[in-house]
């Protein structure tokens, strides 16, 4: 039987001046773990965004999850039904419950005018589906009617929307417009959230670097030599 050639949906691409950089960075004896470079590629972000504030986490599914436990999210949260496993999985490991929702057959979004809102709904998390997106301005009205949160799962659509939920997050996976390998941004105009998802992502420690731990965490950091890449 013959076999199927596997075409690849995109591949990284890295350049000479890719392999020169991390190169540069491993001969100046780096830390390799999340600092100064990690700094400059999260400041990158927020300009080219235009958000106030960008963390960078290990993937995009850890950075959906961080956004969730930042807002304090516990209870319904309406996902579109056609989208990565991705989205519904850091609804759960967040601790809230998934509520599926129909789609729009144009843009393949979340049906704007069928959204399942209840008496339990705290959030709605909008996949921009490939760069696609459903009236985000028609969207926020809606959240801010309902007093919703509004996540942006923008994974597949770094360069293609701007910020205009809460917070959203980007995925750096090897598929992705760019790529770090691994790797998640969470961006959000809000100081305090920014700073709950530093907190969750650095063991539960206060900004600065002081060894106080207020409250649980994990170790969500980035690396330096991924960062270098980026």
């Amino acid at each position: 039987m013959k076999s199927i050639k596997s075409i690849p949906q995109s591949e990284p691409l890295i350049t000479a001046k890719d392999r020169k950089a991390v190169n540069d960075y491993l001969k100046g004896g780096g830390w390799l773990t999340e600092h100064t470079k990690t700094k400059e590629f999260e400041d990158g972000i927020t300009k080219f965004i235009g958000s106030k504030y960008c963390s960078v986490v290990p993937n995009g599914t850890l950075g959906l999850t961080l956004a969730l436990m930042a807002l304090g999210i516990k209870g319904e949260v309406i996902v579109p039904a056609f989208t990565m496993i991705a989205s519904v999985n850091a609804v759960k490991l967040a601790g809230a419950k998934p509520v599926m929702a129909d789609i729009d057959l144009d843009t393949w979004c979340l049906d704007l005018d069928n959204l399942p809102i209840t008496d339990k709904t705290q959030a709605i998390m909008v996949v921009h589906l490939n760069g696609r997106s459903p009236d985000m301005d028609k969207l926020v009205k809606i959240c801010k009617e309902k007093h919703l949160y509004l996540i942006e799962d923008s994974c597949q659509a770094f360069g293609a929307v701007e910020l205009k939920g809460d917070i959203a997050v980007y995925s750096l996976s090897p598929h992705k417009i760019i790529t770090t390998g691994q790797g998640g941004l969470v961006v959000t105009n809000s100081q305090k959230i920014s700073e709950k998802v530093r907190r969750l992502k650095d063991f539960g420690r206060l900004d600065g670097g002081e060894d106080v731990f207020p409250e649980l965490g994990f170790n969500f950091k980035f690396t330096d030599l991924q960062a270098v890449i980026g």
